[in-house]
């Protein structure tokens, strides 16, 4: 049995055998006992399509669990290496591209920044030369390729698989980008597209394991991304667009934003806003080490350089930092105050470099969510950090079989 075949065959007879599939895919390694009293299936059925999977080299008997007083249980889980996925993660900065196993373990990575020469059709093509050379690498047909995630930038368009209009790339170009048309016509499998955002969360959901159904996952950069978990289902809004969240108001009369308002989130945490207020800090006098990187001239300052510095704890970027995380908490604070997740992740590259600046954010957070205690949220930098959106995206990808 092919797996690719056998996922995409929603008839009512391959269902249930799918259900068990999916069962001891999340749940694995799993006993017998324990998928009769999720699946309320006959154990003369269950045993049968069992022996089917095992058959089709889909399943294994992975060891035995503790026995209760006669024979221990025959464990399974899923056949890991049955078939591949590929995630793909589309952001202002960077691609990644990724090709996974079944267990959603990463086999190889390819990342590349993102410049003004990228446009649509240079990076979509240089996507697929990374995938076949990956396939290549690992001697893989199409055939054992069962689907692509891509976690993209919004606004999207997820039925037509289109990314509309995005803010803030730095080529020209991409507006109306027909994706999963085009990475179809070489790669002729399941293409799914998502808000990067929403594929993060999806990411760290699997990875952690944990018990929180409502979660909160931001990606703070260029701009501002937010998705969101609900009983463990991704919400997804109308636009696709996760970056609408950093131009949520938070001083009616503060700094222009690009979007041509005042005092959004945007304008006081995004990249560009920490180096224009940097560049007004080394107006009135103070020295950064970045000043040195670019011989003075700050309009060579990039996020990269930021980054650095945060390395570093260069002074000036410290104190930067310090003004920017009461504004970040306080937007994250709206956040959790209307959706209420019970886990938030902050992800992006200055939070995951800086010594401090994770928890000088939550620290404000922490002060404006009404009423914390009984709020109890958690924080953290979650555990796959700038692979959360492509693990994601491939996940999404291979759930969409079941949906």
């Amino acid at each position: 049995m092919n797996l690719k075949e056998f996922l995409l065959d929603d008839s009512i007879k391959n269902r249930t055998l799918k259900s068990v599939y999916q069962l001891i895919h999340e749940q694995g390694p799993i006993s017998k006992v324990e998928l009769l009293q999720m699946t309320k299936l006959k154990q003369t059925t269950l045993v049968r399509m069992l022996e089917e999977l095992i058959e089709a080299k889909m399943i294994y008997e992975s060891g035995f669990g503790k026995s209760s007083g006669g024979r221990p249980p025959v464990l399974y889980k899923i056949v890991p290496n049955r078939s591949n996925l590929i995630g793909i993660d589309i952001s202002r900065t960077h691609i990644t591209v990724m090709i996974l196993d079944l267990t959603f373990t990463v086999i190889e990575k390819h990342s590349f920044p993102m410049s003004n020469t990228h446009t649509p059709n240079f990076v979509i093509q240089e996507i697929i030369r990374i995938i076949q050379d990956m396939m290549e690498n690992h001697n893989l047909s199409i055939y054992e390729i069962i689907g692509i995630g891509i976690g993209s930038v919004g606004p999207i368009d997820r039925k037509e698989g289109r990314i509309l209009t995005p803010e803030s790339f730095p080529a020209q170009g991409w507006h109306n980008v027909s994706i999963v048309k085009q990475l179809k016509e070489a790669f002729p499998v399941k293409i799914v597209l998502e808000n990067g955002a929403n594929t993060a969360a999806i990411g760290e959901h699997w990875k952690t394991q944990n018990d929180n159904k409502h979660m909160l996952y931001t990606i703070s950069g260029v701009g501002l991304r937010c998705g969101m978990l609900m009983n463990g289902k991704v919400v997804q809004n109308n636009t696709g667009d996760a970056s609408s969240f950093g131009h949520m108001i938070i001083d009616m009369n503060g700094r222009n934003c690009s979007c041509g308002k005042q005092g959004c989130l945007l304008a006081y945490i995004s990249y560009d806003a920490m180096i224009k207020r940097l560049t007004e800090i080394v107006q009135a006098g103070s020295h950064t080490v970045i000043l040195d990187w670019v011989h003075g001239n700050m309009e060579k300052i990039t996020f990269q350089h930021l980054v650095d510095a945060a390395k570093l704890e260069d002074p000036v970027l410290n104190e930067l930092l310090k003004e920017t995380a009461i504004y970040y908490g306080i937007g994250i604070a709206n956040i959790i105050n209307t959706l209420h997740p019970e886990h938030v992740i902050l992800s992006g590259p200055l939070l995951f470099e800086h010594k401090t600046y994770f928890n000088e954010v939550v620290e404000q957070a922490k002060k404006y969510i009404y009423p914390y205690e009984e709020q109890k949220v958690t924080f953290s930098k979650g555990i796959l950090k700038e692979d959360a959106v492509a693990v994601g995206a491939a996940i999404y990808a291979f759930q969409s079989f079941f949906d």
